[in-house]
């Protein structure tokens, strides 16, 4: 008798499937944010400004345009003084216990302005997370406030900001 077929299979049983999370599309003049459906907008009186929380992750978003006449040689000093201003906001509140934990600024890939970032913590308190841009018309902002444990909170962020498509210039 000839084998014509010939079959094997595993013992081992094969992995869950993942789970898709279901995303909810925000779509503004100036950006679009996709946020799994536990996040949840919150009213903000704050003009160019909109925020979300979600209770699950322990966390909050804002997103917050101004707009402005940029001349070209002046964003750098813009976006200093954006982060500088991060940074005294969060001191004021908590004198001399806010770490930095990064701060940057360089040219956004698409050549369209500049990209900031900003990360602090107040120690047993909360990691605060940012991401800006400057350009020729604009100052957008990406800022999100998580539980103290920096590495769920850059997780997190990570994760969210990978939602966050802005609109350049």
């Amino acid at each position: 008798m000839t084998k014509l077929f010939s079959y094997s299979f595993s013992v081992t049983s094969p992995p869950a499937p993942k789970q898709v999370e279901h995303l909810h599309e925000y779509s503004y003049s100036e950006f679009q944010l996709a946020l799994t459906t536990d996040w949840r907008l919150v009213p903000t009186a704050a003009d160019g400004s909109i925020s979300f929380h979600s209770e699950r992750a322990g966390a909050a978003i804002t997103v917050s345009a101004d707009f402005y006449d940029v001349p070209e040689s002046e964003t750098l000093a813009l976006g200093e003084k954006n982060i500088a201003s991060r940074f005294s906001a969060l001191d004021t509140q908590n004198p001399g216990k806010v770490v930095v934990l990064r701060q940057d600024i360089k040219p956004h890939s698409s050549g369209a302005g500049l990209e900031l970032t900003f990360a602090a913590e107040l120690p047993g308190e909360y990691v605060y997370l940012f991401l800006g841009y400057v350009t020729s018309r604009k100052v957008l902002n990406f800022t999100m406030v998580c539980k103290p444990d920096r590495h769920a909170a850059a997780t997190l962020f990570n994760k969210t900001v990978g939602g966050f498509r802005p609109k350049l210039p």
